[in-house]
């Protein structure tokens, strides 16, 4: 009577070679899932900081010098400043600004106002001595490098001319007065200009 005899001399290299495959799949597809869980995770950090930086630093500068004109008022009496010059232009690698959808806020120790858009002070070829922004308004009255748009883009510098006349008493900022104009665009942080105006008033006066 024959014997039936139970041995492993059966389980070949091949099948082990079967199974080691198969081990090597499955662990190359975790790795794979763990991977691209880390890169997403990875991709979203990166673009977080992005965006905080892009919000936290500003995109514009000023450049040049900061201008109070009070040509417009008499002299006789007790001149005022009614219109704030200066020039902005982009920060190194910063992004284009819509200057429409820039907001302009002026306000000194008395007051805070928001300044209205001169769309009549973009204009090609014109400028603010021939139409300038009325009170309590901000226009682009000259651009350098530009392309005949509203945008602030690299290399380009616009000439701003933003008009504090009050509306009651029709007077501006009077002598030794600390005021701030904060530009807001609508990317990037604000950037503030604070200055105050001299002892005495003149036409055109530097404002430190």
């Amino acid at each position: 009577m024959s014997r039936t005899i139970n041995r492993n001399d059966a389980f070949t290299g091949l099948e082990a070679a079967i199974v080691l495959i198969a081990f090597v799949v499955v662990a190359a597809v975790f790795a794979y899932v763990v991977l691209g869980a880390g890169f997403f995770t990875t991709q979203k950090s990166q673009e977080v900081v992005h965006s905080g930086v892009q919000q936290a630093t500003t995109n514009m500068n000023v450049v040049g010098e900061v201008y109070g004109d009070a040509s417009g008022t008499s002299m006789a009496g007790t001149p005022t400043i009614h219109t704030i010059i200066f020039s902005l232009a982009l920060a190194a690698g910063g992004s284009p600004i819509d200057m429409n959808k820039t907001v302009f806020v002026y306000s000194n120790s008395s007051m805070l106002r928001t300044l209205d858009f001169s769309s009549g002070a973009l204009v090609n070829g014109t400028n603010c001595n021939t139409n300038p922004p009325a009170a309590y308004q901000w226009g682009v009255c000259s651009r350098t490098n530009d392309d005949y748009d509203a945008v602030l883009d690299p290399d380009e510098k616009f000439t701003i001319w933003a008009n504090v006349t009050d509306l009651t008493s029709a007077t501006g900022i009077p002598v030794r007065d600390t005021f701030q104009i904060e530009i807001k665009p609508p990317l990037g942080a604000s950037l503030g200009i604070t200055r105050t105006t001299t002892a005495a008033i003149d036409k055109m006066n530097l404002l430190n």
